[in-house]
């Protein structure tokens, strides 16, 4: 997970792109089109962080930290043989999970990925009651 949080105007920059599905302050979600295109760059043997100028998107705000892992990514979905997963296909890909190690990895991440939910959350819920306090 990349330690750079996104403000809002960064998150609504992001939002624009039509390879980004949703964005929250710790998480982008990109379309299945968007990881097709990257790794056919990365097959040509082009950078990431120059993959993801080509698309429109600035690198910057995402950090070079989600940037590279980009790259590692898409190449484990590849590895995977499933195609590319996004925000619509992502379900179906715990269905057809038989490997028993495969479907712990998957509700580990979607654990975490809760975990996170949560703890943005209660910040959310704090920052509230701090301003009905002033």
């Amino acid at each position: 997970m990349a330690n750079k949080k996104f403000t809002q105007e960064e998150m609504n920059h992001l939002r624009a792109s039509p390879y980004v599905l949703d964005v929250s302050p710790s998480i982008v979600h990109f379309s299945a089109n968007f990881k097709e295109l990257f790794w056919n760059s990365i097959q040509e043997e082009k950078e990431p962080r120059d993959i993801v100028i080509e698309l429109g998107i600035d690198p910057d705000i995402l950090g070079e930290c989600r940037v590279t892992g980009l790259k590692g990514m898409i190449r484990n979905e590849v590895r995977a043989g499933k195609g590319f997963r996004d925000l619509k296909t992502y379900g179906s890909y715990v269905k057809d999970c038989t490997n028993p190690e495969a479907k712990v990895k998957y509700l580990e991440q979607q654990l975490a990925y809760k975990d996170q939910e949560i703890e943005f959350l209660k910040k959310i819920v704090s920052l509230g009651r701090e301003d009905s306090e002033s």
